[in-house]
């Protein structure tokens, strides 16, 4: 969530972003780089929102924290998941410094009206050798209405990213775009048009939005489509696409 936000145009938790296929998809490209990290390693989750991300670190045996702007957030993942979670400002984190050997932050950055704040406060708590991943929407050229009802601040090109951790002196291990050609196709023909809808109604005042909850939240309708989603990987090599992965180590 952001540190410093706007005014909402939905409830906390009912944001498209926070569950359905797409969002599914991009957890397990963030997990297959946790995996990466120290059997038991210790990793801060921020922001961490329902906690699937946070969940999943769990599961695998990671020792995580969570951080959140939303009361909400924090009480919905101490009571659901057991994961300690504290209430805080990403550019302004609560932790000392070198805390923990990973930080992960899924589309979050480009809610903050300090987005470069929050990476040097990333930097700060990671120990020596620890390990940032990070997902963000990618590419200026492709924000529509989807970006004014999530509330982004901006999209990133990928050498703004990577600038923004060289200069809270980490080292860039991976920068690399996905969604394309499948996701972003997805984003344009169903995401687009429910949030220009969900931006004028309420969802329990129409029974598409709501059907299209329900969808989302399917098991073996999201696990189908995100395997159509990893069509995407293919086209890895191809210097395009909605979002942006990128894997930092703190010198």
């Amino acid at each position: 969530m952001p540190a410093t936000s706007a005014a909402h145009t939905h409830a906390w938790g009912t944001q498209p972003e926070m569950f359905g296929p797409r969002h599914e998809y991009r957890l397990s490209i963030i997990i297959r780089e946790v995996e990466k990290l120290a059997a038991g390693a210790r990793i801060l989750d921020a922001a961490v929102g329902l906690g699937q991300l946070a969940g999943r670190m769990q599961q695998r045996g990671y020792d995580v924290f969570g951080i959140d702007y939303s009361l909400d957030a924090a009480l919905h993942v101490r009571h659901n998941l057991g994961i300690p979670v504290v209430i805080g400002d990403m550019t302004k984190l609560p932790f000392r410094g070198g805390a923990f050997a990973g930080v992960t932050t899924g589309e979050t950055l480009e809610h903050l009206d300090d987005d470069a704040g929050a990476v040097r406060e990333i930097a700060r708590v990671l120990a020596p050798g620890g390990t940032c991943i990070a997902t963000v929407p990618a590419m200026q050229s492709l924000w529509t209405a989807s970006d004014d009802y999530y509330e982004h601040r901006r999209r990133y090109a990928r050498s703004q990213l990577t600038s923004l951790f060289r200069s809270a002196a980490m080292t860039i291990r991976k920068a690399a775009f996905w969604g394309f050609p499948i996701v972003l196709i997805y984003d344009t023909l169903v995401i687009l048009p429910m949030n220009k809808r969900r931006a004028r109604l309420a969802i329990n005042d129409d029974a598409a939005l709501r059907s299209v909850a329900r969808a989302g939240k399917s098991r073996l309708l999201v696990n189908a489509v995100r395997a159509i989603f990893s069509i995407d990987r293919i086209f890895g090599f191809v210097p395009f696409g909605p979002g942006l992965l990128l894997v930092a180590k703190k010198d």
